[in-house]
């Protein structure tokens, strides 16, 4: 018989470790903090309308000409 080379536990726990470096390294990036709001900029997030009826910011229907 074969002994195998690879155990599927060690490779799901490596597979779950380079998971978790990945995903930290992508939470704590420039790109992410920008595409959050976080990124000290103006976003379509950050900038709008109080007054607007829709939470996108677009206006009322009732306001528009």
């Amino acid at each position: 018989m074969v002994e195998q080379a690879y155990s599927r536990t060690r490779i799901l726990v490596v597979l779950a470790i380079l998971l978790m470096l990945i995903l930290a390294d992508h939470l704590k990036s420039p790109t992410f903090a920008f595409n959050s709001g976080q990124g000290n900029v103006e976003t379509a997030l950050t900038q709008r309308d109080e007054t607007a009826c829709a939470p996108c910011g677009a206006p009322c229907p009732s306001t528009r000409d």
